[in-house]
């Protein structure tokens, strides 16, 4: 370009744009050239930045955009003039970490040599660059066309007052077929969102006549808790902005979410949620999974959460069915909601919403590659009149807009291989959508899973579980019941008398916490008045009974033929159930279908068959026990109620043309099945007195099979939970026993404490009632831990006797005072852990605890001990504490000043500010407590105590603070370790805090902190400030390592020496140390090598600094097995699969085992050559490992036999649980049941 040319271009006119315009017209372009970059909202106060792309937390590049309507007379004074007027920020700026500056202006540059204004602007740049120590640099007018001329046409239409000459042709030509385009896109979702308004505006269960009610009418918010965060997810920041309900509900607002520094919540945040809609339509997780009981209201929830969205995109003015929301939701999405049973039969080759379809006698064929976006085009031209929809079609929807998808009812999808299929392709289209301002939220739901069904990846989504009604809850439904039934006066207030009155009973409670159930308690207390029952089963047919009177009276068709009738429904619910086991399409079938499979039955039985056309209408119009939701198909309209049905049924017929036929035998088919367990409740449920000693029978057999161990305990568990044996009380002592063996003891106690299937969280009655075998079952597991209190399962067997209600605080006390000062102190001190039964021993008894052990220590302090003030107890825990003993013991029970330190002193917490910017690596679980989790309040109150103990404690607080000049520095490490040191002399705690320090990122923290002159980072009196900074400056430097190792040799210095090598030395350093390293720690007293790997672990499995290389592992191999367990933690990614460990012997992974939680590293190697090439050896060095260690095997392949995984059943008391878990999966997979059905031939020889 010659130096005449003009001094503005005319393809894009920018001073057309408003400078707010310009602004975002330069952060689009800024976006799509660095999508981490970081723009600031347009006219508002920016500190000199429009945008910034960062470096960690530091500003990194700085972006400020100047832009004039007008010609500017001369361009570079007046930008130079703009970067004078911002020195004050840019100086701020560059001394928060800005590495770069650059303009960004509309205003054209000239390009003559030395004269053109661009050449004068960068020699004004470069003085600048001098004077403010950073780079800064100009992007002219032809800078921005060019960035403008690479965009995408969408983005520079969206600007379309800047275009001219045929860009401006262009977009007038094309933007008309977009817009039509849009507008077809506009009428065909407002028709997909109209059809399924109406579709959920109703409450969808007609048994009980609710399906004319509207559901905003009667929806109360089901409160939820979350069960797991996604494991590869990192969170983001709270966000609370929606309240929904009505201004009358008693619900509570979802708690506020205060995160630590690290990103995670605490303990206490991390249960509750708050209403469940609430808690999804503020969600930051954009994938969650939601579990719920049957009759929780999971699809009920997924109704009113689209409903709420939908709102928002209707018509105003025109008709819909059903009220609108009173209130609206700030930031709506597009609602789609899938029936996975629908999306199950499209994937095997039918079409779910075609009328009436005719099966084909040949098989039907599985569609290729049936991923959900072809579903979803399949879907909404089904309710949007048959519209032409491609699947790029709903990619560009699912691309644009914010999209809610809510694929209900996974657990309908029943077939094993159907299942997996529908989670594969989920999980797939999981992956697609993306990430972004409009990444849709994708939520599944179903039911709880303890048989190991697949389900949606847990390394993305989050998992929650709805709990029962509240008492709040379940009078705020009560309330919009009646209201919706027009109760008043009098029969409200018998109603609400009865309800109230009828509640105060344990059973009655438990049946009115679940919604669905509490609707029918409702219907039955308004039709029947206190004469309810207080059984499930008996709830259910109490319900049928009282519809079926109504009905008789109402219809000749019902009244004459009622016991037919009932006989028929039950026939439907046991055929539609079966056959949906197999093929997720059979739940629904077309209209001529039913009337066949009643005839078909009445043919079978030997029944009139000119009924066919009474009992079909008495079904479906008086009895409701089947609805079409499709044209021309019929199904049950709730699967409870096809369960129920099918219970009925079987408990009724099976075997009726059978001599001696025992109905136990049917319980043992269902109990073993995951699919059949709510049938199984049903079915178990209508067993009379002198019927229950034989289901017992059949329980015990199936508990002895061991063939799917887990869910036969959770059939029977819950069956005690029903009181299913509660009138017989032999049987019900019986069933109770069977829970006291060792593999339910560990299967049942890690399921209520991981929440997944036995039990609800939070729940306000017991997991099992003291009358229903709760009593009974606490006594089995006392007994057994008071004759053994040393076995490996005492403190799992209280525990569990906790969990489920049990107080035993008196019935400990004696024992643990007659064992203390002997060798059973110690496990009886474990065995109260759970309830924290420490706390009320007496002050004798405190004196005559020994704790002579390492770990006696921090067992003391997670069982709740608080030795007398000044007592030489006080000064063993204390010093156990600075010791490096008792860094993970539990901080909720942690008391005294011990206690105190812990919470204040924590590793973790250093650990956890080191971090900055934690990706969630380090919460993988290797069986380390993280223990930052206590509030802001409790912490405050353990540093005011210990101030209040020692005043010279507060100048350890005041080193935790960042002082002026401190922002960004390893200050915080050091001079806390210092001040520690001062006041308790040098420690094992000062050394592991100012290693973490040390070990630092330097892109994250810059060496910092005091030091004294002339001292020395080892030996009797080191000054950690001097470990911090000199093993950071030495890190790459052999003599020095070398010249302290030699120096030093007394076991703290040696210690020191040994954990600063491991995690801050450069992997050079580190391998030409491996003798010295192994000569160090072979030499240590057990105590200190105990305090040595637990803190080379929490460093490690925080993946703080830099990792060793697999190479260097190899030739530590040839050491110690200490040495080598220290290189592995730092080497392993524990975010990662499993690591074999080459270059270490079956017994140094083994011999791991032996210091505890640190010895993880031979847990997962152990674990990853098991799934390799399995052996008895590579098992007893699992068993080595013991039952507490911990191991993620999620996802792991490869054969193991039968034989070995029997022997972790057999022995589940030696074992770590992840493999009495995986055995018990796998086991369980290896017995492969027939369908039901073709079991049930024999039950009913008759039935063709």
């Amino acid at each position: 370009m010659t130096s005449g040319g003009s001094a503005r271009s005319e393809r894009y006119l920018y001073e057309r744009l408003s400078e707010k315009l310009f602004q975002q017209l330069c952060n689009a372009l800024l976006v799509l050239q660095f999508p981490d970059v970081s723009c600031f909202p347009v006219g508002q106060k920016d500190g000199g930045r429009d945008a910034v792309r960062k470096e960690g937390q530091k500003p990194g590049v700085i972006y400020q955009v100047k832009w004039s309507k007008d010609a500017v007379k001369n361009p570079v004074t007046w930008l130079a003039a703009t970067i004078k007027e911002e020195t004050k920020n840019i100086e701020r700026l560059v001394a928060e970490g800005a590495t770069a500056y650059v303009l960004m202006t509309c205003i054209a540059g000239t390009s003559a040599p030395g004269t053109g204004r661009m050449d004068k602007l960068d020699a004004e740049l470069a003085e600048y660059s001098k004077q403010f120590g950073i780079p800064m640099t100009c992007w002219w007018r032809a800078d921005i066309d060019a960035r403008v001329e690479s965009a995408p046409r969408e983005l520079v239409w969206s600007f379309s007052e800047m275009l001219a000459g045929q860009d401006a042709v262009r977009y007038v030509i094309e933007a008309d077929k977009i817009a039509a385009h849009e507008q077809t896109l506009r009428r065909l979702l407002l028709s997909l969102i109209a059809t399924q308004w109406e579709e959920d505006a109703k409450v969808k269960f007609r048994q009980v006549e609710m399906d004319t009610y509207n559901l905003l009418d009667l929806y109360v918010d089901v409160e939820a808790v979350r069960i797991a965060k996604p494991r590869n997810a990192a969170p983001k920041p709270a966000v609370t902005t929606i309240h929904i309900p009505d201004d009358d509900d008693p619900l509570p607002r979802p708690p506020v979410h205060q995160y630590l520094v690290d990103g995670t919540l605490t303990p206490e945040e991390e249960q509750a949620l708050g209403g469940a809609a609430q808690y999804l339509l503020n969600a930051t997780q954009p994938l969650i999974l939601v579990r719920g009981e049957p009759g929780q209201g999971k699809s009920t929830l997924a109704q009113y959460l689209c409903q709420l969205h939908r709102a928002a995109f209707l018509p105003e003015g025109e008709y819909f069915a059903g009220p609108r929301p009173k209130r609206a939701v700030s930031a709506p999405r597009l609602p789609l909601r899938v029936d996975l049973r629908d999306y199950a039969r499209w994937c095997s080759g039918e079409d779910p919403f075609a009328e009436d379809e005719a099966r084909s006698p040949r098989r039907r064929r599985p569609r290729p590659q049936p991923t959900l976006e072809k579903f979803l085009a399949h879907l909404i031209a089904a309710r949007s009149n048959g519209a032409d929809v491609g699947v790029d079609a709903v990619i560009d929807v699912i691309s644009r807009f914010p999209m809610l998808v809510v694929l209900d009812g996974l657990d309908e999808v029943a077939h094993q291989d159907a299942r997996k299929r529908i989670v594969r392709e989920i999980d797939e289209f999981a992956a697609r959508l993306g990430a972004g301002a409009t990444a849709p939220q994708l939520i599944v739901t179903t039911r709880p899973n303890a048989s190991g069904l697949a389900e949606p990846s847990a390394d993305k989504f989050e998992t929650i579980a709805l709990v029962p009604l509240s008492p709040d809850l379940r009078a705020a439904y009560l309330r919009k019941w009646a209201d919706a039934r027009g109760l008043r006066g009098m029969a409200r207030r018998a109603l609400e008398g009865t309800f109230r009155h009828r509640s105060i009973e344990p059973h009655i409670a438990q049946l009115a916490d679940n919604p669905m159930q509490l609707t029918i308690l409702l219907y039955l207390i308004q039709k029947r008045g206190d004469s309810v029952p207080d059984g499930r089963t008996q709830l259910f047919r109490a319900y049928m009974e009282t519809f079926l009177d109504r009905e008789s009276e109402k219809s000749r068709s019902v009244h004459e033929h009622r016991d037919d009738l009932e006989e028929v429904t039950a026939y439907l619910g046991w055929h539609l159930q079966a056959s949906a086991e197999t093929d997720p399409a059979a739940g629904r079938v077309p209209t001529r279908a039913v009337r066949k499979a009643i005839l078909n039955y009445l043919d079978d039985v030997e029944k009139d068959t000119t009924l066919v056309d009474d009992l079909f209408t008495a079904v479906t119009d008086r009895v409701w026990a089947l609805t079409s939701k499709v044209q021309g198909t019929f199904e049950f309209d709730i699967q409870t109620m096809r369960e129920y049905f099918a219970a009925s049924y079987l408990w009724g017929y099976a075997g009726a043309d059978l001599r001696g036929f025992d109905k136990s035998t049917i319980l043992g088919e269902l109990v073993r099945r995951a699919y059949w367990l709510n049938t199984c409740r049903f079915f178990a449920g209508f067993a009379n007195p002198n019927e229950l000693s034989g289901l017992v029978d059949v329980l015990e057999e199936e508990f002895d099979g061991r063939q799917r161990p887990m869910q036969v305990r959770l059939a029977a568990w819950t069956l005690l939970q029903d009181g299913v044996f509660a009138r017989q009380t032999r049987a019900q002592k019986r069933a109770t026993r069977l829970f006291a063996d060792d593999l339910s003891v560990r299967l049942i106690d890690d399921a209520l404490r991981d929440k997944r299937a036995f039990t609800y969280p939070n729940r306000a009655v017991r997991a099992l009632a003291e009358d229903r075998g709760a009593g009974h079952l606490v006594s089995l597991l006392l007994e057994k831990t008071k004759a053994d209190p040393n076995h490996n399962l005492g403190p799992t067997r209280i525990s569990l006797a906790t969990q489920i209600g049990a107080d035993i605080h008196e019935w400990w006390l004696p024992h643990m005072a007659a064992a203390a000062g002997s060798q059973n102190e110690l496990a009886w001190l474990r065995c109260g852990i759970p309830f924290r039964g420490a706390a009320r021993l007496k002050p004798d008894e405190v004196a005559r605890l020994r704790l002579n052990s390492t770990e006696a220590a921090e067992v003391a302090i997670s069982c709740g001990l608080k030795a007398p003030t000044g007592s030489p107890l006080e000064q063993k825990l204390i010093r156990a504490v600075l010791d490096g003993h008792c860094s993970e013991a539990s901080l909720t029970a942690a008391t005294g000043v011990a206690g105190d330190l812990i919470k204040v002193l924590a590793p973790w917490r250093f650990l956890s500010r080191a971090r900055k910017h934690p990706d969630g690596a380090h919460r993988v679980s290797v069986g380390h407590r993280f223990v930052v989790g206590i509030s802001d309040q409790s912490r405050e109150v353990a540093q005011r105590r210990l101030r209040d103990y020692e005043p010279s404690f507060d100048r350890v607080l005041s080193a935790m603070r960042v002082g002026r000049g401190q922002a960004g520095t390893t200050s915080m490490w050091s001079d806390t370790a210092r001040e520690l040191a001062t006041l308790y002399g040098p420690c094992w705690l000062a050394t592991e805090i100012a290693v973490i320090g040390a070990a630092s990122p330097d892109s994250l923290w810059t060496t910092g902190g005091t030091i004294t002159r002339g001292a020395e980072p080892f030996g009797p009196d080191p000054d950690y400030g001097k470990l911090l900074q000199e093993s950071r400056f030495n890190r790459s430097n052999a003599d020095w390592w070398k010249h302290h190792f030699d120096t030093y040799a007394d076991a703290l210095s040696r210690a020191s020496w040994c954990l600063a090598l491991i995690a801050v030395a450069s992997e050079p350093v580190v391998l030409s140390n491996l003798e010295r390293l192994d000569a160090a720690v072979t030499a240590m007293p057990a105590e200190m090598q105990r305090a040595l790997s637990l803190s080379s672990s929490r460093l490690g499995v925080a993946r703080l600094g830099r990792r060793i290389r697999p190479d260097v592992l190899r030739r530590a191999g040839s050491f110690s097995t200490l040495t080598a367990m220290l290189v592995a933690h730092h080497s392993l990614e524990t975010n990662r699969k499993l690591d074999e460990l080459q270059g270490l012997t079956d017994q140094q992974l083994a011999e791991m085992g032996r210091f505890g939680v640190a010895g993880w590293p031979g847990l997962r190697g152990l674990s990853a050559r098991m799934f390799k090439l399995p052996s008895a050896e590579l098992l007893d060095g699992l068993r080595a490992h013991g039952h507490d260690a911990v191991v993620g095997l999620e996802g792991q392949r490869g054969p193991l036999p039968q034989s070995l995984l029997l022997s972790i059943l057999e022995s589940p008391a030696d074992y770590p649980m992840a493999w009495v878990l995986a055995a018990e999966q796998r086991v369980a997979f290896s017995f492969r049941d027939r369908p039901l059905a073709q079991v049930a031939e024999a039950w009913f020889p008759r039935l063709g």
